[in-house]
Formats: C-alpha cells, sequence, structure tokens
C-alpha cells in the first residue's frame, strides 16, 4: 500500500499539559521509519507524577518549551505528511497546543488525520478479537510485548508495527 504522504506518527505523555513526545516518520511507499524524535516539553504538573509514563517535574528541568518543540517539529518534519495518532483526540490537542504556541498555524498540515486505534480495533474485531479496546491489550494482541511505563517513542513504534500489518 502506497500513501500520497509519509507518516508523522506522534504521542505524547502528560497531565493535562504534554510533558513528553515522540514521533516516527514513515516512508510513504514502504512505512519505513525514516526518522524520529523525542524530547521531554516543560510543563506544569502540579505537583503529579504522570501515571502512566512516570515522568516527575524534576524530570523536565531544562526541557525546551512547547514553543521550541513545535519549531522543531515543523523544521525537522515540514508540513507536507499524514499526521497519524495512535488515539486522535488526545494526540491532536496536544499537538494543536505545542504548534499554536510556537505560532505554525495548524491549518498548514493536511486536515486529514491518521487515527491508528480505529483502524486497527476494526481490524481486530474482523478477525474475531473480544479483548479490551485500550492499547496495551491491542498492541499485545498484534505481537508487542507487554509495556511497563509509557515512553512516546517506543508507543509510536509500536503504533507504526501495527500500521504495518493492517496496510499489508
Amino acid at each position: 500500500m502506497k500513501f500520497p504522504k509519509d507518516i508523522l506518527v506522534i504521542d505524547f505523555e502528560g497531565t493535562e499539559e504534554p510533558a513528553q513526545i515522540g514521533v516516527v516518520l514513515l516512508d510513504k511507499d514502504t512505512l519505513a521509519e525514516k526518522d524520529s524524535f523525542k524530547s521531554y516539553i516543560m510543563a506544569n504538573l502540579q505537583g503529579r507524577v504522570a501515571s502512566k509514563s512516570g515522568i516527575t517535574q524534576e524530570m523536565l528541568a531544562g526541557a525546551p518549551t512547547q514553543a521550541e518543540i513545535g519549531k522543531t517539529l515543523f523544521q525537522k518534519f515540514g508540513t507536507d505528511i499524514f499526521i497519524a495518532p495512535w488515539v486522535a483526540n488526545y494526540d491532536m490537542k496536544n499537538f494543536e497546543k505545542i504548534m499554536d504556541a510556537a505560532g505554525i498555524g495548524c491549518k498548514q498540515y493536511d486536515y486529514h488525520v491518521f487515527d491508528i486505534w480505529p483502524a486497527a480495533y476494526l481490524y481486530l474485531l474482523k478477525k474475531g478479537y473480544t479483548g479490551s479496546s485500550h492499547s496495551e491489550e491491542m498492541f499485545q494482541e498484534f505481537g508487542a510485548k507487554p509495556r511497563g511505563l509509557h515512553d512516546p517513542l517506543e508507543d509510536c513504534r509500536l503504533a507504526a508495527d501495527v500500521l504495518r500489518k493492517i496496510a499489508a
């Protein structure tokens, strides 16, 4: 399967604010990984620990701001891409936050967002899957090993593996 544009798989970790980002750029023709990026993002966790990732306020000391991360993504990956989160509702809100902070309007990006979760869930259901709709169980159904704390770059790579399998 060939896509008209490269695909940028994105994932964020944090609480109400994004505290860490991971991205993987996939080749439009082969879905092979072409590039990647991972960074903490300066955020106020309000004394909480991001439970799924274990990120603490101390880990964010000296991290780039949302604006700096947005500019880095724009410079590194451009706008001629499809954005592909595992769950668009959460990740696209955070993507918009960092791009707005950078003064880069999301309207420069294709408004078609490739949300991987619903495609993966439908694929599994068609195969007789009766398990949970949660990412952990779904990733394992696609052959991934159990995760400990969530790492956004690793989660992007898991989502990319799922995309390759459902697109084959």
